[in-house]
């Protein structure tokens, strides 16, 4: 430390003589961001990393269509995200139906050299018999992580190894909730090297309230029909919610991302045409989808669809990514 002031100190009287006779001009921020930078560099590392922190966030933020793109007006939580108690015990254990003995830490790895990441950007999109919070909530039974789990499930059976996350990364901040996604893929793909293919899987989003039904002139009765029948089909006998991929265009690789999401679905309607829906891109959107090589943002069913014939479809939808990948 007493080394790094004398070379500080040695610098400035240096340049102080050197100043009045040169007639180049130099900045006074510049000067002294110089002085610290020369006797402590640290500081420019750690500088330097905040400020490219700092224009990520802003780059975010400063998309005044990022939000709406991203989630959907109709879909935003009307529940207060920064009071929600994540420690809360009783809401943690009433995931009754994922198996936490195989989650360590909210992770879970089912072979080495795991080739699948899953993880929900929204983990707290719940189905139509949870409507709480605009079917957001922490329930995790009737929400997309549990359907995230049957699927981890079912790929494993196929004999891949995923890697699944079942973090919310929307609560306490939805706004933020692709950033908080971006933190885990960041985290858990050079610590996996082995994953080509990231899985950012969601639940489709209508608005069903009072509001909107009065704007249509109809009811909210007639709005929920509507979804579910969109949403959902009978397939072999059983209520089968629908499934789609979506492509956020402002991604710098979505010429690929593009490809596998097209790829995908013609491979999905040659086997089950009465289960896919096109490809839904979104102008504005990006979903971290330029950090994988794969990346895939799947919507299993909607809100207008009960957590019971999102379960239905997972089979199907393991079948799709295990066919078309083994022929990549």
């Amino acid at each position: 430390m007493l080394k790094k002031r004398i070379k500080a100190l040695i610098v400035s009287s240096v340049l102080v003589c050197i100043l009045p006779i040169t007639s180049i001009a130099i900045d006074k921020e510049e000067f002294l961001e110089f002085l610290v930078n020369s006797s402590y560099p640290e500081t420019k590392e750690k500088k330097e990393v905040k400020k490219e922190e700092k224009e990520n966030t802003n780059t975010e933020k400063n998309e005044k269509e990022y939000m709406k793109f991203h989630v959907g007006e109709e879909n935003i939580p009307t529940i207060n995200n920064e009071q929600v108690d994540l420690e809360n015990k009783e809401s943690q254990d009433s995931a009754v139906n994922i198996n936490s003995s195989k989650y360590v830490d909210n992770i879970r790895v089912t072979k080495e050299n795991p080739r699948i990441l899953l993880y929900h950007s929204h983990a707290g999109e719940t189905y139509f018999n949870a409507p709480e919070g605009n079917y957001h909530s922490q329930d995790k039974a009737n929400s997309v992580l549990e359907i995230g789990t049957m699927l981890t499930e079912e790929l494993d059976k196929r004999g891949w190894g995923v890697v699944h996350s079942t973090k919310y990364h929307d609560y306490p901040s939805f706004n933020e909730s692709y950033m908080s996604s971006r933190q885990t893929l960041d985290a858990l793909i050079p610590k996996y090297p082995s994953v080509d293919i990231a899985i950012d899987l969601h639940r489709d989003g209508r608005d069903l309230t009072q509001d909107e039904a009065k704007k249509l002139g109809t009811t909210v009765e007639a709005l929920k029909e509507n979804e579910h029948n969109r949403a959902s089909t009978t397939y072999k006998g059983e209520r089968v919610a629908k499934f789609l991929f979506v492509v956020g265009m402002k991604n710098p690789n979505v010429d690929q991302v593009n490809s596998v999401a097209q790829g995908l679905t013609s491979y999905a309607s040659s086997k089950y045409p009465e289960l896919v829906l096109p490809v839904v891109k979104k102008p504005y959107g990006k979903f971290n989808q330029s950090v994988a090589k794969n990346h895939i943002l799947i919507e299993v069913g909607s809100n207008g669809t009960t957590i019971d014939e999102a379960k239905a479809s997972v089979k199907y939808i393991a079948d799709v990514l295990d066919g078309y990948f083994k022929t990549k």
